[in-house]
């Protein structure tokens, strides 16, 4: 294959916990190859320092073994974050991973955010693109299962990397590592591309919104299969779909039925009963009420979308779908009156938790051109070694992030002012939530009474444990525990 000047970057994070906008990335790997997925460039693996007020999860550092010791090694946030933009935004380039757009694209966007970085640029310009490994290997074992193992746990099949690699023969030496994941990742899309060539080029194509829109529009014209973790592993995480509903508020994204589930309640009920099906947590719905089959697609999240030709009757009897039940269950969705009306209403008042801090804000809307330019000045001087550059912003999340930067890596040009404003930002994070400090330590104390403890997560449970006690002393040492 003759080169195009387009490549694949394979990556993968460690973290301090699962929360995006709260929790922080410890480690990053990535690996550039190209459109045969042969590695072009030598890798890059870095761990990544944290900031003071971030304290890790216990659960997650047991996982990954790293420390804030460890990732103290590495580099510090915004310099890492800096890197990988340049790996990520090379003309052409493909970042992708596994469960890399729900996940590790999640703490991307919001790192970059946090750090002035435009968070999607890198994302579209220049013939960028993104992608994600783990839909296809779903959709390759509910509809082209052939040349591959397919592990199984109390006979439900299971599509973690790590299962995958083992029952496969692939190498995968270190789970949660990430540079272990991204081979891992990689060598599982060799397979997939040896074994199934034809179904791992119809996925690439996915890349691209207006593919999902020719098979997702006009609303209800055809039934398409929608692979996805939403959907139980015991259904191979299949669905037969057809669209209903534009999405209110968010472009790109249409609501679509489950044709394998019951439709009654979703002709029938009203907008107020449906809305709270969907929303409500299960504890709080009427008892006989099911959460119904209605699903969101988006279509610049790479979803796995394709005709339901696709569905072979051997694999329609094995994955237990029945053909004529779909086609008559859209048929009666066609004639529900007012359905896109109402399913659209229903998500009209969908319900998003206040942010809270500006770092949590970054979905609360567009930065706008002016300030983008502020923030890429800011950007230039720092990596050109420039003095701190403070930008004019109109977007007060910007300010608040811009001062909170400067604490973290122009610590030297703050003024006393801003010096004693971050301090007192650390010390209330690591006093919130009923003095988060304290019951940080409380818990590790818990976990290192625990004889079950092995000697190497012994050693990281002491570590976390002096780590905390550091902070203490540094920023707490003065305020009262009351």
């Amino acid at each position: 294959m003759e080169s195009s000047g387009e490549s694949f970057y394979w990556y993968d994070l460690e973290t301090t916990g699962i929360d995006p906008r709260r929790d922080r990335v410890v480690q990053f790997a990535g690996l550039r190859t190209d459109l045969n997925l042969e590695p072009i460039e030598e890798p890059f693996v870095t761990y990544v320092r944290l900031a003071p007020e971030i304290l890790p999860s216990v659960e997650a550092t047991l996982i990954t073994g790293i420390t804030p010791a460890i990732a103290e090694q590495g580099e510090g946030e915004w310099q890492a974050l800096s890197e990988i933009n340049e790996r990520f935004s090379m003309a052409k380039t493909c970042v992708t991973g596994f469960n890399s757009i729900r996940f590790d694209d999640e703490f991307i966007r919001f790192g970059f955010y946090r750090n002035l970085i435009d968070p999607y640029g890198r994302e579209w310009r220049d013939g960028n693109s993104r992608w994600d490994l783990i839909d296809l290997v779903r959709a390759s074992g509910a509809l082209r299962p052939d040349g591959l193992e397919w592990p199984l746990r109390d006979g439900v099949p299971v599509f973690s990397l790590e299962q995958m690699a083992r029952a496969n023969n692939l190498q995968h030496e270190n789970a949660h590592d990430a540079m272990s994941d991204v081979e891992a990742t990689l060598a599982l899309a060799r397979a997939i591309r040896s074994c199934q060539p034809e179904l791992y080029a119809y996925a690439l194509t996915l890349r691209q919104k207006t593919a999902i829109g020719k098979l997702m529009l006009p609303l209800g014209e055809q039934i398409c299969v929608h692979v996805s973790g939403i959907y139980p592993n015991r259904r191979f995480c299949l669905a037969p779909i057809v669209s209903v509903a534009l999405h209110p508020t968010i472009d790109n994204r249409v609501i679509a039925v489950d044709l394998a589930g019951d439709i009654d309640f979703i002709c029938e009920g009203s907008v107020d009963e449906i809305r709270n099906a969907v929303f409500a947590p299960a504890e709080q719905r009427r008892h006989e009420t099911t959460r119904p089959g209605l699903v969101t697609v988006a279509f610049n999240q790479c979803p796995f979308i394709a005709p339901i030709s696709v569905v072979r009757e051997a694999d329609a009897d094995r994955l237990n779908i029945d053909l004529g039940q779909v086609q008559r269950s859209r048929e009666t969705l066609a004639k529900c009156p007012d359905l896109a009306e109402r399913i659209g209403a229903v998500y009209m008042d969908e319900e998003r938790d206040p942010p809270g801090d500006a770092e949590y804000a970054l979905y609360d809307g567009f930065i706008s051109g002016a300030d983008g330019r502020s923030s890429e000045r800011l950007q230039q001087a720092l990596k050109n070694g420039n003095a701190w550059v403070d930008g004019e912003y109109s977007d007060p999340r910007l300010a608040t992030l811009a001062q909170r930067l400067k604490a973290r890596v122009r610590p030297d040009e703050m003024d006393p002012k801003e010096r004693r404003a971050y301090v007192e930002f650390v010390r209330n994070r690591l006093m919130g939530d009923d003095n988060k400090l304290n019951a940080f330590l409380d818990e590790l104390h818990g976990w290192g009474k625990d004889d079950g403890l092995g000697v190497q997560d012994s050693k990281v449970v002491a570590a976390l444990i002096n780590h905390g006690e550091k902070l203490r002393a540094q920023f707490l040492g003065n305020v009262s525990d009351g």
